[in-house]
Formats: structure tokens, sequence, C-alpha cells
């Protein structure tokens, strides 16, 4: 099955039921249907086909989502493009995808029109609304054709392309294929406890991230409905519950967090949730309990990465939150577990020789084999071949397993800090502080954050006492970076400690940030 006929079953045999609800704007299946119908006509006749890359830079909302199914449908390769990417970082990515077109939001496009130039075989630039130098979408879509394309395409070809980022911070993207997201879009359905046909979503769903686009294909494939919101605030999320009756909730920790904190929460009602799935880190224990208490509802967590094409790795179930919840003390410490491999997973530890680790409470790198894993990197085969080997995935993480089988993530073979379920690679933040003519040498690594889970900090050596202060620092990597990467504080220091060869020892710097936690990451 081809992906973008969820939708077109979907419109068959639930043509009036609603698909997305953004604010007072309402779609269902069969509109979501005939609207993302449209875009393909749009694009095929603007000679886009088969094989050729698309991306859609806009935020997460209706438009957005019609746009990408509209690309999934011509059979061309839709690429989401990370909307907090400032210009040179979009360059990079464009440069690498060589996209036929280029759909944007309004508000993108003076952020595209920086790069034009820079890009003289962009393609076809189409604007969701009015733009003096790209198509009309909007207006092209008014004229077009609802009926569906008819086209052959085989499933074991590429329909989506999404970026993640290596050590170096250089932008990879992971290829899916038809045939390996379906699979694992069923394998997800089974291990999304309690979900039926008549549930009410809501949660973000970043479209360049696989969290978000895996849920919300998730909750097509299920004929189920999607209140988007296009930013964050816990009262109204609780509010929402109450009003639009949520059954499932999609957060991350940091979210939970934050509504178990909302000073009123004890006057919703939210007795219509049945489910919370979080993911990118595991809940405190206080934070759970009382999460318990708010929402009176069973939590699932789940443990993944870009490459593995929409799969969890590892699952905590909502047996295993209620069990742990109400054991002994001495099995708590399994709730800051990422839990079991889930359905049709393999997984194991190696050591640094390569050897498969059988006791538990050693360290090893993670590694697992799934029933469908990404294609590969996009036009990056040395890269593929150093995460994928035989079968096995290399998930860049550092883990450990107890005497019951469960997971924990204890640090990271990749340098990567995740804040608020973002990635961040240190050497990229740091690429650019060093470009600051203050700053001699400058070390970027995660602190332990109550909120975010973790922060970016910058522990530099200037060139001169006092060339620069911390927020002339951070406002300098928010110029040149998305918001979210630049260090939430910076340290300065005379020195940065260094091996024989002149590498700066970041474990030694990051290791006095964590005293007194039995794990390195949060």
């Amino acid at each position: 099955m081809l992906i973008g006929d969820i939708i077109t079953y979907n419109a068959m045999h639930h043509p009036h039921k609603l698909a997305l609800v953004d604010g007072d704007k309402k779609v269902t299946y069969r509109e979501l249907e005939q609207q993302s119908n449209r875009v393909a006509r749009v694009l095929s006749g603007l000679g886009v086909g088969p094989g050729q890359r698309v991306a859609v830079i806009e935020d997460t909302n209706i438009s957005c989502i019609e746009c990408a199914l509209g690309v999934i449908k011509t059979g061309a390769v839709l690429v989401n493009i990370n909307n907090l990417y400032n210009s040179s970082e979009l360059l990079k990515v464009l440069k690498d995808c060589d996209p036929s077109a280029v759909i944007f939001g309004p508000n993108y496009g003076q952020l595209v029109e920086q790069i034009h130039d820079d890009l003289s075989n962009l393609g076809r630039l189409l604007c969701i609304g009015a733009c003096n130098f790209a198509i009309n979408l909007a207006a092209e879509l008014s004229k077009a054709s609802d009926d569906k394309l008819t086209l052959d395409i085989p499933e074991d070809q590429a329909f989506m392309i999404l970026y993640t980022a290596g050590t170096t911070g250089e932008a990879k993207g992971a290829v899916y294929t038809h045939k390996a997201f379906w699979q694992n879009l069923l394998l997800t359905i089974i291990d999304t406890y309690k979900q039926t046909h008549d549930e009410k979503w809501i949660g973000p769903i970043p479209m360049y991230h696989i969290g978000g686009f895996g849920t919300i294909m998730r909750i097509f494939l299920m004929s189920n409905t999607f209140y988007m919101k296009n930013r964050f605030d816990p009262f109204d999320y609780l509010k929402t519950i109450e009003r639009e009756k949520i059954t499932i909730l999609y957060a991350y920790p940091t979210m939970i967090n934050a509504m178990v904190n909302v000073p009123q929460r004890a006057q919703f009602d939210l007795s219509s949730l049945r489910l919370v799935i979080y993911g990118g880190s595991p809940i405190p224990e206080q934070i759970l309990r009382d999460a318990y208490d708010l929402f009176k509802c069973d939590f699932l967590q789940r443990y993944g990465a870009t490459e593995c094409c929409g799969s969890a790795i590892l699952i905590l179930t909502p047996d295993d939150h209620r069990e742990l919840l109400a054991g002994k003390k001495e099995d708590l410490r399994r709730l800051q577990s990422a839990g079991k491999p889930s359905l049709a997973t393999q997984v194991k530890l190696v050591d640094p020789q390569g050897q498969t680790i059988n006791q538990p409470w050693q360290p090893g790198v993670l590694l697992a084999k799934l029933p469908a894993a990404m294609e590969g990197y996009w036009c990056a085969p040395e890269e593929t071949a150093k995460v994928l080997c035989d079968g096995w995935l290399r998930l860049g993480d550092i883990a450990q397993f107890d005497e019951q089988g469960f997971y924990y993530l204890v640090d990271r073979e990749k340098d990567m800090i995740v804040s608020g379920a973002r990635n961040i690679y240190p050497r990229e933040v740091e690429e650019v502080l060093y470009v600051h003519p203050a700053v001699k040498e400058a070390c970027v690594i995660g602190v332990p954050d109550d909120y975010w889970g973790e922060a970016v900090k910058a522990v530099v050596v200037l060139k001169e006492p006092g060339g620069a202060t911390e927020s002339q620092l951070i406002d300098f990597c928010k110029s040149q970076l998305a918001s979210y990467k630049k260090p939430k504080s910076v340290d300065f220091v005379e020195i940065l400690p260094k091996n024989a060869g002149g590498k700066i020892l970041k474990k030694m710097i990051r290791q006095q940030y964590w005293v007194g936690r039995d794990r390195l990451v949060n």
C-alpha cells in the first residue's frame, strides 16, 4: 500500500469524519483527499513526477499537511524542512536534496528569497498565498481538478526524506520507502495501547520530525481526528481536552510537567482522556505521579530515532507504568528506563570491540534490528555505512539493561544534546562560537535542566579577559543558528582540559555538571 492511499481509503469509508481541526477551520477526510489531489494535480502540471524531490517549508497547519500529502500523491519524494532553520541552514539542506519544487508558507517568503540567488537551479517556487517572486499555489488550486492522479508507483520507492544531523552538525537525509513506513505504521498501531477508530488527539506534530510526521500518519491510518495547536499553552491544552473530549494526548515530558503545574488544573474535567503518549526522555517519578493524579489514564513511553522510519525501538507500556508505580520502591527506577524492545524489534548492546554484552548493568552501544529501517542517508553511502551494517542500526546511544530486560539510556555515543525533545549537535554551535572574534576556544555540552531535560551550555576561553559577555555570545549564536540551538548559559574559564593529542576532553568538562546523578543524560 502507498502512503497517500491512506487518505483515499478514509475519504471512501469515512468521508464526513473530521480529520483535522485548527481553531475554527475543520477538514473532513473527503475534503483532505480532494485538496491533496489538487496539490498533486498542480505539481504534476508543472512537471513534478516520481523520484523528484519537493521541499515543503511551513508551520504545521492544515495547508502544510495538505501540501505534504499532495507531494506524496505525485510519486515525488517529500522533503519536510525544519521551519526553524535560518537561511544558511536552509541553503545546505536544499543544496543537498536538489528539489524540483519548493512549497513555502507566506511567512517564509523572506527566508526563501534570501537564498534564491544562491540556488540557480532551485526549481519551481510555490507560495501558499500571494508572493511577488513565486507561483501563487492557492490561486492554482482553485482551478485544479480534485481527481486523483493515476500512477503506477512501486511500494519500494522512496516517498520521503527527513533530515537529521550527525556529530559534525551536517544535515543528513534519512530516506523512507512506502513499504517500510507502511509496515512500521502497522507495528506502531499494535504497540499504541487502546487506540481505536474513534480517537481525538492533541499534541505537537512538527512535520520535519519523525515523531510529528509519524504521529499524524498514525492518526490518519486509524481515521482519527487531530486537534491542531500552533503553540503550546498548558492552560489551553487542558481547556481543549475538556471542551473537545480529547482521548489521546501526545506530549513531551516538558509539556506534561507544565500542565501538572497549571494552578487551575483541578477545575478541568479530563475524564475523556484515556492515554498519554510521551517520548524524548523519561519523566521524573514525582512528575509522573502528579500526571497520573491529574489525567487519571494510561501512559505509554516510546523511544526511537529518525533512522527508524517511524518505528519505536523500546517502549514502556501502560502495564509497566501501572505495575511500577504500584510496586516496590526498588522497582521505581524502571520508570526511568526506555522500556523493552517493541514488537518485531531485536536489540543488543556491544562493547568497544563489537562483542555482544550479555550481563546486566554493563554499558554498551545500542544496536537495533528493525522490520524496516530507513533505506539510508540521501546520497551519502559512507555515512549510511556508519549506522547500518548487516541489518543492524547503530543508534548512537550508550545503554545498559537490568535483570528484567528493561533498557536504560546512560550516555550518547554521538555528541548530541536533547533539549525539549529537539536534537542539538554541539559541534555546530561550537563552530559558530569560534567565528566570534573574542573566542579562543569553545566547548558546548548538555547540562541538566529540570524543564527542558538538558540545556545547551558553552564553556569558553576568551582571547582577552572581558572580551565578550555571556549575553553577547548567546545573541551571536542566535543570529547564526535556529534559536533553540543557542547556548542557554556560558561559563568562562582560563583553560580547557585536553589529552596528549590536543583534543578537548569534553567528557571531563561535562561530568562536573552531572555530579550526583547516576546517568549522563536527562
